[in-house]
């Protein structure tokens, strides 16, 4: 067991995450898990760990008190947070291009993910920085260096949480806190809850870029979650600041 040890997990219910939060468990670790809406995947953990995991429901676009939700799991706990897996993502889900994006639609992609990756680091680091240690994985994407035609709001968030992590490794290096960021190329995943049109978008986009993988498939979360483990673990001593494209070989 890690004792008091808790991580911060975003987008608890998401593909990755949920698969993270049962490896987490399996370590020993507490979490602390914050989603948006619901909750299917981790209602079996949340049953079966009650006493090591809290549950926090916000909405990253628009809540500005995550530090003080944040703040008073700790309190209550006693919980000493060790990483933050940062996966909370809002996708493209108009499929237009930028002069024909709805822009409510492109500014709550932003909002989600940028805003939303700002509001978080806000909430963890000064708890990092009190114990003079903390670890940061960031998740961005692929699109960051390749684009994302019909996906600019995506790609662009997904620039700027990568240049967070750069920019906060040389803010925060000497508080002992590393962050880093995980660029993945395609991952499978279950998207049956996506509408039928994102679904047709995905299976069109995957088809296409599978093709250009050296190893002729996508990601698996294992593939992911393997490398966060090691950048969040104690054998990650020196790399900050970093962007990990996992990709398959693809450039």
């Amino acid at each position: 067991m890690k004792n008091n040890q808790a991580i911060v997990i975003t987008g608890a219910n998401g593909n990755l995450a949920s698969y993270f939060n049962h490896q987490a468990l399996d370590k020993g670790y507490n979490l602390i898990l914050f989603y948006h809406d619901n909750f299917d995947r981790i209602q079996l953990i949340i049953d079966q760990y009650a006493s090591r995991i809290r549950v926090i429901k916000t909405d990253f676009a628009r809540s500005r008190d995550l530090k003080s939700a944040l703040d008073q799991v700790i309190e209550e706990t006693g919980w000493q947070i060790s990483a933050l897996f940062h996966c909370s993502t809002a996708r493209a889900n108009d499929f237009q291009s930028l002069s024909d994006s709805d822009s409510d639609i492109w500014e709550n992609i932003v909002d989600v993910n940028l805003k939303g990756t700002f509001r978080i680091l806000q909430a963890v680091i000064p708890h990092f920085r009190k114990q003079n240690y903390g670890k940061i994985v960031l998740l961005g994407s692929n699109v960051t260096r390749i684009g994302l035609p019909r996906g600019s709001a995506y790609s662009a968030s997904k620039a700027a949480i990568a240049n967070i992590s750069r920019s906060l490794a040389a803010e925060e290096g000497k508080y002992n806190i590393f962050i880093n960021t995980i660029s993945p190329g395609p991952i499978k995943i279950d998207d049956s809850h996506f509408s039928e049109s994102y679904r047709k978008f995905r299976e069109e986009y995957y088809l296409e870029k599978v093709k250009e993988i050296p190893l002729k498939r996508s990601a698996s979360f294992e593939d992911v979650c393997g490398l966060a483990w090691f950048l969040i673990s104690e054998n990650n001593r020196y790399i900050t600041g970093e962007e990990f494209f996992v990709t398959g070989g693809k450039l």
